[in-house]
């Protein structure tokens, strides 16, 4: 989840992908990498870190937590939602602004 969602040019073994099961998880995190325009240069800022637990939130638009911690609290800002999870890890993706309501 790491190499996938931060900025750098990442590398994607073969035997990951095709042979020790992980293909679906790996596909939807590079959809999101792709989808959200995550580059090598992309920002990156990160809201937590601890012994079990390490939030950065990229180019804010995707926020990806590692680690077993479950309960991280008010750490994922808020219009984020769930996109990807699997063991000791989660991504969320920034929802789009919803239409601006005009009051007359």
């Amino acid at each position: 989840a790491y190499i996938l969602t931060h900025s750098g040019i990442p590398c994607i073994f073969y035997d990951h992908f095709f042979n020790l099961g992980f293909k679906d998880e790996i596909a939807a995190l590079v959809a999101i990498r792709k989808r959200n325009g995550i580059t090598a240069t992309s920002a990156l800022k990160i809201l937590m870190h601890d012994g079990d637990a390490y939030v950065a939130e990229i180019d804010s638009k995707v926020v990806v937590k590692i680690g077993s911690r479950y309960e991280l609290g008010a750490v994922i800002p808020a219009r984020f939602v769930t996109s990807a999870n699997g063991k000791d890890y989660a991504v969320w993706e920034k929802i789009a602004a919803g239409p601006t309501l005009q009051r007359s």
